[in-house]
């Protein structure tokens, strides 16, 4: 793991008080999350809080004094890029400064100039914030450009830098990664995942029984007159909100969405997406198998850092469909689930640009996607659930992200584009997987997280939660120091 290179941000003297840093954080979860594992678990905090906002912006609240601003002034002038400076980021978990601007769903709309200079103000003001606040270890996040600057600077100086991952099978337990993707998790207790086998032998009970169920974020209906008449005020103060920051539109361009400050394109988008809703149950489109051998893919959700962020070369979905049906043998026929959360965004265009592959069928994003999985003999994943549910049912997988469900004996990664071909045709072939190895298997990947809470923040976690994370904290800093202390016995 990259943490063994850079743990020497953290003075073990200090451990007791350890002093961490959240980038990129919001009001709502410095007040309700962050300020109260550090209070409850006497340590101290500080946060550069999400570059949206400004000294002027951010509200006032107790303990805000421990905030800083990516800008004091959002009117104040970027500096030019320094190509140098951010070519020396990259390496190692860190990505190219070019993946991490088209990862960003706001920057990757801008002209590349500005994306350049955006990135090395972050990097310079990072590097300042950094040595200013000296933290112990520094909590990112995997979205946005601000969080991949984030890592990569922390990686210059040598400090440890942690993101959350939450898991969705089962929901509830939350992981501590130290790169960009879910496969960085870290295990922070040996021998973890022997004693999680009898959890993970009822997990997968549970999970083949449908008791336990993977959580699917199912989007409002646009079109109902009771969500209209509800959120028709939410709706009229953004639409003030809009009114009110078109002056400040070029200043806020480089972290809020463009569309959000432009009335024509708001009301564009609004009525584009309801179109879709409109047409979508009058597309030709499956709500299961109508053959008796096929090849399953459920998209993604996007934009979104399971696939933007976790698999930024295979975020071109189009072109993954493509890539599949070319490397399927006649004999199976493709089906692509669309995503339920992704509807109104389904055009009658991409629908078609999907569709056009050989052996290529579209499935209602309503369909059941457990049966899907359960009956295909080959399951292709980007990222995200569908590789861990089919690979728990022990069906054939194939990965094209880094993915941690790679522990599981029925999963491959994709390897080279030209030999998918030949990886297809060995799956097809391959036994199924035994049970106590799948068992092992979710032992394995479950190892590396830990009960604390989801991460629907419109809900506030409560005592017990935020014990748990303090729990997950102090269990970190014992892994440091473990970590540390052996890689000074090592130079002895």
């Amino acid at each position: 793991m990259a943490i063994r290179s850079s743990i020497r941000g953290l003075n073990m003297a200090e451990a007791d008080t350890l002093h961490f840093v959240t980038v990129g954080t919001s009001l709502r979860l410095v007040r309700n999350l962050w300020d109260r594992i550090a209070a409850r678990g006497k340590f101290s905090v500080s946060h550069i809080v999400h570059p949206t906002y400004d000294a002027q912006s951010w509200p006032d609240y107790p303990g805000s004094d421990n905030c800083r601003f990516f800008r004091d002034d959002l009117h104040m002038q970027l500096p030019p890029a320094d190509a140098e400076l951010l070519a020396s980021l990259e390496g190692g978990e860190v990505p190219t400064v070019h993946n991490m601007i088209l990862s960003d769903r706001v920057v990757s709309k801008l002209p590349y100039a500005d994306g350049l200079s955006y990135a090395t103000f972050l990097a310079i003001r990072l590097f300042e914030l950094y040595r200013e606040l000296r933290p112990s270890i520094i909590i990112g996040d995997f979205d946005a450009l601000h969080s991949a600057i984030g890592l990569g600077v922390a990686r210059k100086l040598g400090i440890p830098w942690f993101a959350l991952n939450f898991s969705t099978i089962p929901r509830g337990s939350v992981a501590m990664c130290t790169g960009l993707t879910p496969a960085t998790a870290v295990t922070l207790e040996p021998n973890r995942g022997a004693e999680l086998r009898p959890y993970a032998d009822e997990m997968l009970r549970g999970f083949e029984s449908r008791v336990t169920q993977a959580p699917a974020y199912v989007p409002p209906q646009l079109l109902s007159p009771h969500f209209m008449l509800r959120h028709a005020p939410t709706q009229m103060r953004s639409l003030f909100q809009v009114l009110k920051r078109r002056g400040s539109r070029k200043h806020r361009k480089y972290s809020d969405y463009a569309k959000s400050y432009s009335l024509t394109v708001m009301f564009k988008d609004a009525f584009r997406q309801r179109k879709n809703l409109l047409l979508m149950p009058h597309r030709a489109l499956l709500d299961e198998a109508d053959c008796a051998r096929y090849a399953f893919i459920g998209l993604h959700l996007q934009p979104e850092s399971s696939i933007d962020v976790f698999a930024h070369f295979f975020s071109n979905q189009v072109r993954v469909i493509e890539l599949i049906s070319r490397s399927l043998p006649p004999t199976h026929t493709l089906l692509v689930k669309l995503h339920k959360s992704d509807v109104p965004n389904y055009s009658g265009a991409y629908l078609a640009r999907l569709a056009q592959f050989p052996g290529v069928q579209l499935v209602s994003p309503h369909a059941d996607t457990y049966n899907l999985i359960k009956n295909a003999d080959l399951v292709f994943a980007i990222q995200g659930t569908i590789g861990l549910e089919a690979a728990l049912l022990g069906r054939p997988v194939i990965m094209f992200g880094e993915s941690p469900t790679l522990e599981f004996p029925s999963v491959s990664a994709v390897g080279k584009t030209l030999d998918l071909p030949r990886l297809v045709r060995e799956k097809l072939a391959e036994a199924p997987s035994k049970r106590r190895e799948i068992v092992e298997a979710f032992a394995r990947y479950l190892a590396p997280f830990y009960p604390a809470s989801h991460n629907d923040w419109d809900e506030v976690p409560n005592d017990v939660e935020i014990d748990r994370y303090v729990r997950l904290f102090r269990l970190m800093q014992n892994y440091l120091r473990d970590d540390q202390v052996g890689m000074r016995a090592s130079r002895q």
